[in-house]
């Protein structure tokens, strides 16, 4: 492993999105004026649900909404009625459709369901330009809810992006979309089949690469953390893969009351992002 002194092309799998159709769902009541029917969604299409989530993309990407779905009697939310006025202005395609409907396409939607063909791109150019910059490797979450919280925290920490693996890994779905509050439209995300190739080429732009583990021999609150820095947090019950410890520079653990269980892997991220900030903050001074 190096010591953390001096400074030091990606071929990326392309990100996967859940298709869904409705053939399966049970027959709607005899006053719902829904049918349910296949339903085919491009698979490079981004469903982003949830207030916060929709209103970002519309503010950030949205030339690159394609497709618009709100619930029946909309028009008794006042949410609703400015995103309805946002789609109509911006000529987005916009559908009508049953509240049983869009809750069995994704739940917890909020009334509206929104499907961009675009997403945030990692520029890796500017990386190796960057003085300063905080990139995330997320080896095999798979609860939605912690790839949004991350997403959303990473949005405030000025995170330049988020690897994950190809497989066995939750992607940007749904869910993470409405747990990020917008922070999925900031915060790229791109999907690997190993990270071999990503993080050695990180590490040909100047980054170092820590890995959070209890088996760190240094606490993070120890380490001189360098301007430009990769974080990789493991699965929610494995931890990290040898694979994945074996690209890390060094382990580093985040200090417990308690070994008797660990931090979760939203929480654990957070207080490495911060960590982070607050010590390039001082750095500056």
């Amino acid at each position: 492993m190096r010591k953390v002194q001096n400074s030091r092309s990606s071929g990326r799998a392309p990100a996967s999105r859940n298709f869904r159709d409705q053939k399966s769902s049970p027959k709607p009541s005899r006053d719902s004026q829904e049918k349910y029917e296949f339903v085919h969604i491009p698979r490079e299409w981004r469903t982003v649900t949830g207030t916060h989530a929709v209103n970002e993309l519309m503010q950030v990407r949205p030339k690159s909404v394609q497709l618009a779905w709100l619930k029946q009697g909309w028009e008794s939310s006042q949410d609703l009625k400015d995103l309805a006025q946002q789609l109509k202005s911006k000529n987005i395609k916009l559908e009508i459709k049953a509240a049983g409907f869009l809750d069995k396409f994704a739940s917890s939607n909020q009334g509206a369901i929104l499907f961009s063909s675009q997403r945030p791109e990692i520029n890796w150019q500017i990386l190796e330009q960057e003085t300063h910059a905080r990139m995330m490797v997320l080896d095999g979450l798979e609860d939605p809810h912690n790839l949004g919280a991350i997403l959303r925290t990473g949005w405030l920490m000025g995170v330049s992006g988020v690897l994950i693996p190809e497989d066995r890994s939750v992607g940007l779905t749904s869910t993470v979309h409405k747990v990020a509050c917008g922070g999925a439209e900031h915060v790229p995300v791109e999907q690997y089949v190993n990270f071999t190739n990503p993080i050695e080429d990180l590490k040909k732009k100047g980054f170092w690469v820590f890995g959070l583990s209890h088996l760190g021999k240094r606490s993070i609150f120890d380490l001189n953390i360098p301007e430009k820095v990769v974080w990789c947090v493991g699965s929610e019950d494995k931890g990290l893969r040898s694979t994945t410890e074996r690209l890390c520079d060094e382990l580093v653990q985040i200090p417990q009351a308690s070994a008797a269980a660990s931090y979760n892997a939203s929480v654990a991220a957070a207080i490495a992002l911060t960590e982070t900030v607050r010590v390039h903050s001082h750095k500056k001074l």
